[in-house]
């Protein structure tokens, strides 16, 4: 290989150009951006690099989404033949070095004189003019490409990158929201926000206060999209978020007060999962790690990724909360008074960090309560007032001089001194309202030209990860769980084994009985109680599995997790309990009482699969009440509730008649069961009653198990965005 290398000056900066060939890599022409260096003055430095190659197939990376002060932008990109774009090195054209980006993402095309863009099964997908592109799509001059958080123009012939974020362009902007409910006790309208605009740039660490039900939760959760505004819009970057909000949801991130965290994993791996589930389909492992160390590093966990979560303390809790929702790196990041609850000392780190994260080229917009961290650690301070209005915006300093106080925390008493709509009134007036709000506001242009026509729409769920990518992810976290909890695996077992001992000491050998009604009844209630012991294994198993963690399930669903393929990983998981619980108590008291069978091979095949699918059944049944229940309270009482009538209405201890057969057959599992478990065995009934053939009732517990899966999705689905949350 030759090497040469001298210096050039370009546009903007100076670079180095070095030139390389060797016998299988044709010759290219590298840029490197000297701003690769260290950080200056608290900037977030970026590079970005052009490979031109002899065959004019031009090659660029992208990396990452913020630029230097004083960089120009990468030139006009040729779009000839096919151009393909994504992360993966040798693999793209364009190289966009963002994990938001699939290793390839996408291809833009030419074909009988048009160009099309083809989304490559992505998992964030690739938008243009806002809509997600499903099929290939035509694209004509001026149409924007969005590809994870970056953005390019077309020109006609080229693509031209945009920059995502600077010193002086706007991040996100709410323009006169607006947002009324209605009481529920008097069913009088109540404004929750009443005309806010305010501006957030990036690299600025704002702080929503105000006095109790001032819609500090309202205006967070409309700048995160979660929630509509009656009237009034939020722009992020240009785009209207609301109406384009599949396109720029991956650049947003939530962190609610409550934590949301599985306390038997360790840091790492709670973190490892939170990443696998945020990340491309095809991330590999070793991609993971190293996204996973760096989380460690940014939030200061480093040393205590060996540690069950459990035994964190409350700062460092929200610590890992922050990291789960920022694996994929985001460019905003909202935070509900997530530290609440913390002490001086452990507010005041939190603080800091948030502000390391602005530092490093994130917005960052938090609900807190402790004013003396925000006065030595905020940007500005948006103060909201009774009412949902808008009573200052400005620096800590800034908005103490307006309040006539000497510290933040006295704007409390402050403002009690005046009506809302007074202190509202007197900030309009005031030259912050110009600075903070007036001049921020977009200059019209292509990136913050936003159409006044734009209108709400329902959006279309993002590709989640790849189906079998989050069942191995899902369930192997299930499974982790299940097992580092020692004390709970332990009672599960044990519980099996007591079930089967009691059993075997109630009904002793079945093989000998004084009377032939004696020995019947003895032989029915031990195969029934059995049944019902393996259903209320189940059952129990899986009870308040959904529910305990309902919010962290919110969570990544609204990242990536489909509904569908969670509650298939537990139903694995807890299936394949359930199923060793249910032979450990089969085996017992098979063993010690001598359950009678057909005799054959066969018959002792039906009775295990009979088994097997009451235990099955069992855990579904539980995973509905869990997925149906608002609370693990409701759940745990729901167990007793369901497994009543499976006693009692079986039809083994009591005949039933009329009506209430009728009932039982339709709702009740173990009258079906038993049928099943005793098909083919005339010891099971009474002289002259034919024992039931196997198939139907196994069917009818299909059905029931259809049933349950159905209600279990039902419980499944989602809150509605219409209303917020």
């Amino acid at each position: 290989m030759t090497v040469s290398a001298y210096q050039s000056r370009l546009p903007g900066m100076r670079a180095r150009m070095v030139a390389r060939r060797d016998d299988t890599t044709p010759l290219r022409w590298t840029w490197l951006d000297p701003c690769k260096a260290a950080p200056i003055q608290g900037r977030l430095p970026t590079w970005f690099k052009f490979v031109h190659a002899l065959d004019f197939d031009t090659r660029v990376a992208l990396s990452p989404e913020y630029h230097c002060a004083g960089v120009a932008r990468p030139a006009a990109i040729p779009v000839a033949g096919t151009l393909l774009l994504g992360r993966g090195e040798r693999m793209v054209n364009v190289r966009l070095d963002h994990p938001t980006v699939d290793l390839r993402h996408a291809k833009i095309s030419t074909r009988g004189g048009q160009f099309l863009v083809a989304d490559l099964r992505s998992t964030y997908g690739t938008f243009v003019d806002g809509e997600r592109v499903r099929r290939e799509q035509a694209i004509v001059r001026g149409s924007r490409i969005t590809i994870g958080p970056f953005t390019f123009l077309f020109d006609g012939t080229s693509l031209i990158p945009q920059a995502t974020a600077s010193a002086t362009q706007l991040s996100i902007w709410c323009d006169r929201l607006r947002r009324v409910v209605t009481n529920r006790v008097t069913g009088a309208p109540l404004t929750l926000l009443h005309d806010i605009t305010i501006a957030v740039r990036p690299r600025e660490l704002v702080c929503l206060i105000g006095p109790s039900g001032s819609g500090k939760s309202t205006l967070l959760t409309t700048l995160s999209g979660r929630m509509r505004p009656d009237q009034g819009r939020v722009v992020v970057g240009g785009r209207d978020l609301h109406a384009e909000f599949d396109a720029i949801k991956h650049d947003l991130a939530v962190v609610p007060q409550r934590d949301a965290l599985h306390a038997s994993l360790t840091v790492r791996q709670s973190l490892w999962y939170a990443a696998g589930l945020r990340l491309p389909s095809d991330t590999s492992s070793r991609e993971i790690d190293a996204a996973v160390d760096g989380l460690l590093q940014e939030v200061g966990l480093a040393e205590r990724q060996g540690v069950r979560v459990r035994d964190l303390s409350g700062g460092q809790l929200k610590r890992l909360s922050l990291a789960n929702e920022i694996a994929h790196k985001p460019s905003l990041v909202f935070l509900d008074e997530v530290t609440s609850g913390l002490d001086e000392l452990a507010d005041e780190e939190m603080m800091q960090l948030f502000r390391q994260l602005v530092d490093k080229g994130r917005a960052v917009v938090c609900i807190t309560h402790n004013t003396l961290n925000i006065e030595r650690n905020a940007h500005l301070v948006v103060v909201l007032t009774t009412g949902g209005r808008l009573a200052c915006v400005g620096a800590p300093a800034e908005v103490c001089d307006f309040f006539a106080i000497k510290r933040l925390g006295d704007i409390y008493a402050a403002m009690a001194k005046a009506t809302a709509q007074s202190w509202e009134s007197r900030f309009r007036q005031h030259p912050l309202f110009r600075r903070y709000v007036e001049e921020r506001r977009p200059a019209a242009g292509p990136q913050a030209a936003v159409s006044q026509a734009a209108t709400f729409r329902a959006v279309s769920a993002r590709r989640p990860i790849g189906h079998a990518r989050q069942f191995a992810l899902l369930s192997g976290r299930v499974a982790t769980l299940q097992v580092r909890d020692i004390k709970a695996l332990a009672v599960s077992l044990s519980q099996a084994v007591f079930t089967g001992i009691m059993l075997a000491a109630a009904f002793g050998d079945l093989e000998h009985w004084d009377d032939a009604v004696t020995g019947l009844v003895k032989q029915r209630n031990a195969a029934f109680f059995l049944l019902v012991s393996v259903f209320w294994l189940g059952c129990n198993n899986a009870a308040t599995e959904i529910v305990k963690e309902r919010v962290l399930f919110e969570r990544e669903r609204a990242v990536s997790v489909d509904a569908g393929v969670y509650y298939l990983a537990k139903l694995c998981v807890l299936g394949m309990a359930s199923l060793v619980q249910a032979f450990l108590v089969y085996t017992i008291v098979d063993s010690v009482c001598g359950l009678p069978c057909s005799g054959d091979a066969a018959g002792a095949l039906q009775q295990a699969l009979s088994v097997t699918a009451v235990a099955v059944l069992g855990t579904l049944t539980g995973l509905a009440i869990s997925a149906l229940s608002k609370s693990e309270e409701i759940a745990v009482r729901a167990v007793p509730i369901v497994l009543i009538p499976q006693i009692v209405l079986a039809n083994v201890i009591a005949p039933l008649e009329g009506v209430l057969r009728w009932a039982a057959q339709i709702l009740v599992s173990t009258y079906w069961s038993f049928q099943a478990f005793t098909s083919g065995v005339e010891e099971y009934y009474p002289p002259g009653d034919d024992p039931p053939a196997w198939l139907p009732p196994m069917g009818m517990l299909g059905v029931h198990a259809i049933a349950m899966v159905v209600l279990a999705l039902v419980g499944l689905r989602p809150p509605s965005r219409g209303g917020g949350r």
